[in-house]
């Protein structure tokens, strides 16, 4: 008996540590994009510009990949980091999106094979908070 209480205590405490041990995760971008102010900073950041089909597409019908978010620290804050990529396509068709905290601002990063464009006028806090997050 003793020795069944032992190893389900061992069993128990070894399990702790790898639980604690990941990542949290957040929200996909789609569910994040369900929130009127992401939704409004989305549009905002690509004012002006003209993203891929694929990219507008997605704007359009939040389908793609339910990769959980990632918070990201940068000047001070935590920000929030989601991804999404083109279907089918996803190796060479990536798009990281950092949400301020408020939701209030986001900034883009598109990767097409070995070229990036930025969308929404990152500062280079930004990129670098962008950048090391998804190396």
């Amino acid at each position: 008996m003793r020795t069944a209480v032992l190893i389900a205590l061992v069993v128990a405490g070894s399990c702790v540590p790898a639980f604690a041990a990941d990542p949290p995760k957040g929200p996909s971008l789609a569910d994040l994009m369900k929130q009127p102010a992401n939704r409004a900073a989305w549009y905002a950041m690509f004012a002006g510009e003209t993203p891929p089909q694929w990219v507008d597409d997605y704007g359009k019908t939040l389908d793609g990949p339910p990769t959980p978010s990632i918070a990201v620290e940068a000047n001070g804050e935590t920000y929030t980091l989601g991804f999404t990529c083109k279907p089918n396509e996803c190796g060479d068709n990536q798009l990281f999106v950092l949400f301020s905290p408020s939701g209030a601002k986001a900034w883009g990063l598109l990767q097409t094979g070995n070229e990036k464009k930025w969308f929404g006028a990152p500062d280079k806090n930004v990129q670098d908070a962008i950048l090391s997050s998804i190396d």
